[in-house]
């Protein structure tokens, strides 16, 4: 953050933990014994806090936590959390010309990647007559922008009709012609522009020789420029010098806030070539979410040249040793990438398959609605992977994480790049482990074993697996 609540459960939970980390509690929650909802209700304007009383779903918990915000910043959360109810959008369409900027700018990115306001009567309608009454010419264009999106949503249900029709029917030809269509359905939805050639995978390479081992790095959620981030790359560069890396991989949210703005953006030079270059290797990037909330920031990234990134195409595959390596999209995956990775997958004759990317398919997510996104990935990338494919990798959640393994396939998550930390649950019930902390992941393959180990900024691993087959 797409859809199953694909990327906006990352996008929405998103929103909520940054706001809730950057605000802060102003001041301890009140010390009366009502329920924590009669606590936030009380302290919102009467009509939003009879909203709340009957439409906000969340943990105990966290209204509790809520409890603790100055009015100001409670009214936007409780806002934003009721963007994401079916029965109060009537209500939060009805209050957004009272509120601020930056409240309707959140509000709007929950509207248009939650999939129900696609459905939702008079949401367009609504939403032009917000941009035709603010005189706010920046704030006119975001809703003029999310009436864009919403109604290019509609037309593509569509189109998603008539790829499940085809593949219902096993009609290939007609799926064929369908997928591509879908990809660049995607991109007018997105409003995010990367021309067709440069979306198509090339044919798989080679890295390094078959028969030979080899060591790599990889980390996600990095370009921020933070102290924490240079931390990281420091700890790589360390690690890479006593035992050199063949390449590295990155697991998407590579620069913040929105990809990078050109080619020739100076972060290129400050939050990248100077941090990493040093190791002398090429990186082989994916793709997160915070790439495609510009209009340039994933095509920038994939058309820059450099002999640290190669980057062919927002979803492609390689081979490095006895490994193959498949790197997917997994901010929206398209039915020409699903048939795509299955495809490379069933082809590959590779002793080891890894699939990398941003989302996580399973993750130590804190409670149902913020790991809404992985719902969605459950539903189309795992059934292509599972069973067929021996690691998968990602980041997103900006923490460090090793889960359970299933059917064969073994979960890591490398999301300590460098951006602001977010909260896991450390004791997941499918967690070997979890830690909200900076870090990166290095991955040693031979004929016979595959190992995956994540590391801390003074390069202690956290935890790792062999792997053998």
């Amino acid at each position: 953050m797409p859809n199953p609540k694909g990327v906006i459960a990352a996008l929405a939970a998103g929103f909520l933990a940054c706001a809730r980390v950057c605000r802060g509690a102003d001041a301890p929650a009140p010390a009366v014994e009502a329920a924590p909802i009669e606590q936030v209700a009380a302290k919102l304007p009467p009509d939003l806090g009879e909203a709340a009383r009957k439409w906000l779903h969340e943990d105990p918990k966290d209204l509790k936590a809520l409890t603790g915000f100055t009015p100001g910043a409670l009214e936007q959360e409780v806002m934003i959390d009721l963007a994401s109810e079916p029965a109060a959008a009537d209500f939060v369409l009805g209050r957004m010309a009272r509120e601020t900027p930056e409240t309707d700018r959140l509000v709007l990115k929950v509207i248009v990647f939650d999939p129900f306001w696609v459905e939702q009567p008079g949401v367009t309608g609504g939403l032009q007559k917000l941009a035709e009454s603010t005189g706010d010419a920046d704030l006119m264009l975001d809703y003029l922008e999310a009436e864009r999106r919403i109604e290019a949503k509609r037309l593509r249900t569509i189109l998603t009709a008539r790829i499940a029709d085809a593949r219902r029917d096993g009609d290939t030809k007609t799926l064929g012609t369908l997928a591509s269509a879908d990809e660049r359905w995607i991109m007018t939805e997105r409003g995010a522009a990367i021309p067709g050639f440069m979306r198509r995978p090339p044919a798989v390479f080679a890295v390094k020789p078959a028969g030979q081992s080899i060591r790599v790095v990889g980390m996600g959620d990095f370009g921020s420029g933070t102290q924490a981030q240079r931390d990281v790359a420091a700890a790589i560069v360390r690690m890479g010098k006593d035992s050199p890396f063949d390449f590295g991989m990155t697991f998407g949210d590579n620069f913040y806030p929105s990809g990078m703005t050109g080619t020739d953006d100076p972060r290129w030079r400050d939050w990248w070539e100077s941090l990493y270059g040093a190791l002398g290797i090429v990186f082989y990037p994916s793709l997160g979410n915070h790439e495609w909330y510009s209009d340039d920031g994933a095509a920038a990234e994939i058309a820059y040249r450099s002999p640290t990134w190669r980057f062919p195409s927002p979803y492609y595959s390689y081979t490095a040793g006895p490994v193959q390596f498949f790197v997917v999209d997994t901010t929206e995956i398209s039915e020409a990438e699903v048939l795509w990775l299955d495809a490379a997958v069933g082809a590959s004759a590779a002793r080891w398959k890894v699939v990398y990317g941003h989302h996580p398919i399973f993750a130590p997510e804190r409670n149902a609605k913020s790991g809404m996104y992985m719902k969605y990935m459950q539903a189309r990338l795992w059934p292509v992977i599972r069973g067929r494919v021996d690691a998968y990798l990602c980041g997103h959640q900006h923490a460090m994480a090793h889960m359970d393994p299933r059917d064969g396939v073994h979960f890591f998550m490398s999301g300590g790049g460098g951006a602001p930390l977010s909260k896991v649950a450390k004791k997941a019930a499918d967690a070997i482990f979890a830690e909200s902390t900076f870090g990166f992941l290095t991955l040693e393959a031979s004929e016979a074993r595959m190992s995956i180990a994540i590391f801390d900024t003074d390069g202690k691993p956290f935890d790792s697996e062999v792997i053998t087959k």
